[in-house]
């Protein structure tokens, strides 16, 4: 499935008072892709917008079933330890909708749920649009500037996330405990 940014092209024009545009800057549809990419590793999810997802897990030991996700809608189906649950012996699966945690248990689970925020968050729309301005080099992106000698000085190295991009995105992020 290719990945949607969680941002537009458009919306970085706006914001950027036409310094980004897509004439401007070739590759800014790729680079706002890979910033939401990396928002969505970080993450652990793909956090917006929602989509049905599969998660199965296959082993020798019985474990906690913990889906991969937040805001959680709804299970649209089970197979546990080859047992098919039947409509509403689905409907009594309980889950935490913000920690993914249910009260599924088994060797071989297959879970159909539905999850993601209907709507990018703002903070995190704002981020991508950040994260891409950097990837493309722009003034945009730079995080600090000064008029006297001239010096621009970019905060990222890597590719990686910078510390306060992490902590804006921590209340996002999918924390698997075993």
């Amino acid at each position: 499935m290719e990945t949607v940014a969680f941002a537009s092209a458009e919306l970085m024009q706006d914001r950027s008072g036409g310094e980004i545009s897509p004439t401007s800057h070739t590759y800014l549809e790729r680079e706002l892709k890979a910033a939401t990419q990396r928002i969505r590793n970080f993450c652990g999810w793909h956090v917006a917008k929602v989509e049905t997802l599969t998660y199965r897990h296959a082993g020798p030991f019985v474990r906690d079933v913990w889906l991969p996700a937040m805001e959680i809608a709804s299970i649209d189906s089970v197979r546990v330890n080859g047992t098919v649950w039947e409509t509403p012996a689905v409907a009594g699966v309980e889950f935490d909708p913000d920690t993914g945690w249910t009260n599924l248990r088994g060797r071989d689970v297959l879970v159909t749920f539905t999850a993601g925020y209907a709507e990018v968050p703002a903070d995190i729309e704002a981020l991508t649009l950040e994260l891409a301005a950097v990837g493309l080099g722009t003034s945009l992106g730079f995080s600090r500037q000064q008029a006297g000698a001239v010096s621009v000085s970019f905060d990222r190295s890597g590719g990686g996330l910078s510390a306060d991009a992490e902590a804006q995105l921590a209340p996002y992020r999918v924390e698997h405990l075993p």
